[in-house]
């Protein structure tokens, strides 16, 4: 259990670089756009209608609307199907990574980002956290909020042992998530200043080393299974 638990937090880890790194990408290449959240977006869409702009509305809803969708998507094959579905959010991400890659700057930023918002919003449905953790990897405010309450809690609890290392835990597992989810994004910073647009393929790596996570965490139960 404890060797599972090991491998979901390192996955989980993983797939929190290629949050921060698709997410800087998103900020950095399309004028400012965050291709991961859709709070920035539904205030500028009521910014947008109560500015009569037709056009801007448009390209806001639709993106509202591939977020939506991929959220449908997720919870279709979660309970129908027999899919992984953590499988299946890698290779919703590769596609995205390739797509967005070749898609001009001159392209309006929302619709250069329709295939992040897809990636972003299926892949927070699809890696939850680990243990009983609960736990995003596609932003960080939670992570933080997770991180600095548990540490303090771990400082207020040290003569409570089992409560102490608890905390301790916690506080690890959520600053662990915080930190994976940065330093993606500046790995995404640093090689956007050098190859620009074309910079997010590089997160094809990250995405397919935590596929063969996923592949030895499956062999293992299969193993177990035996």
């Amino acid at each position: 259990m404890e060797r599972e638990f090991k491998r979901d937090v390192q996955i989980h880890h993983l797939m929190a670089a290629c949050g921060g790194f698709m997410g800087v990408y998103a900020i950095v290449s399309r004028m400012g756009v965050f291709g991961s959240a859709q709070t920035a977006n539904l205030i500028e869409l009521v910014c947008d209608i109560l500015g009569r702009d037709p056009l801007e509305i448009s390209y806001r809803v639709l993106a509202l609307a591939i977020y939506i969708g991929a959220m449908v998507l997720f919870v279709v094959l979660e309970k129908r199907s027999s899919w992984d579905v953590k499988r299946v959010s890698i290779v919703i991400d590769l596609a995205a990574v390739a797509v967005s890659g070749f898609i001009p700057e001159g392209i309006n930023p929302f619709a250069a980002l329709y295939p992040v918002f897809f990636a972003s919003s299926f892949q927070w449905c699809a890696f939850k956290g680990a243990g009983s953790y609960v736990s995003a990897t596609i932003f960080s405010t939670n992570n933080l909020k997770q991180t600095v309450t548990a540490a303090v809690e771990a400082c207020l609890s040290r003569r409570d042992g089992e409560a102490h290392d608890k905390m301790v835990q916690k506080a690890l597992f959520f600053g662990g998530t915080l930190v994976c989810f940065h330093l993606g994004a500046a790995a995404g910073y640093g090689l956007w200043l050098l190859w620009g647009i074309r910079s997010i393929w590089a997160c094809a790596l990250p995405l397919c080393a935590c596929a063969l996570l996923l592949a030895g965490c499956r062999e293992t139960v299969k193993a177990a299974a035996l």
